[in-house]
Parts: C-alpha cells; structure tokens; sequence
C-alpha cells in the first residue's frame, strides 16, 4: 500500500489518502510523464503503468502496489493534459489603399500632348542643321 503520493510535475486532486484509489492529476501541454514521489509500506513492489507519452486530453496512468503477502492495491491516476496553445503570428496589414477604376477625362489627352511634345524635341534635335566652321 502507498504510504504517501506525490505528483511534481502536476496538481494532484484530491489530497493523496491511502485508502483513496481514484485520483485527477492536471498536467500542462509540456509533460510527457508523471514525475511521482511515493512512499510504501516495507517490501513492497511498485509498478506504474501507461507512464509514457502522455497525450493531449486525457490519459490513465495505474499504480499497482504489491505487498509481501501478495495483495495488490491499484491505484488509478487519471491524468488531464492541456491542449496546446496555438499561437498565431499576426502580421501588420497595411489598410487596402483606394484606387480609382476610371481615370478623369482630361489625363489621356494631357499624356499624348507629353508624349507628342516629348517626340517633335527628339527629331528636332536629330535631324537638326549643323553649322560647319570653315
């Protein structure tokens, strides 16, 4: 028979009480097994089984004790373990900026200007006379 339980890792609920075999055991997302600190009576045997990878949600961890007249005690642990916590990155997003769909009326006759301006300066400087000194 366990003497005394102690769970270091997780909140044991209720108080350990020998004569107790149920037990909730809370856990977080971080634990993969309980790290236990027990006592027994003399030469006893302790085994613990279902102790390893402890999944999200919950588990069942047994504590069997065997004593030197062979009667065996179980002690049955149900263990809650977190969920995760998803974290999420959150990014700035910058506002969505206005665009206009139609351009005002006065902007496609203004760039062929520009550009037929900009076209007569370039033949003009091309095909323009040079003066020879003689």
């Amino acid at each position: 028979m366990l003497e005394s339980l102690e769970v270091l890792n997780g909140e044991l609920t209720p108080k350990f009480d020998k004569y107790n075999n149920l037990y909730t055991v809370q856990i977080g997302n971080d634990v993969f097994s309980l790290e236990l600190n027990y006592q027994v009576t003399s030469s006893a045997n302790v085994s613990i089984f279902g102790n390893e990878n402890l999944q999200e949600g919950e588990n069942e961890v047994i504590i069997t004790v065997m004593d030197d007249t062979n009667k065996m005690t179980e002690y049955n642990l149900l263990v809650m373990k977190e969920e995760a916590k998803t974290t999420s990155n959150t990014l700035i997003t910058p506002e969505p900026l206005e665009v206009r769909k139609e351009l005002p009326g006065y902007v496609a006759p203004l760039i062929a200007i520009i550009c037929f301006t900009l076209i007569l300066i370039t033949f003009g400087l091309l095909f323009r006379k040079r003066k020879h000194k003689n």
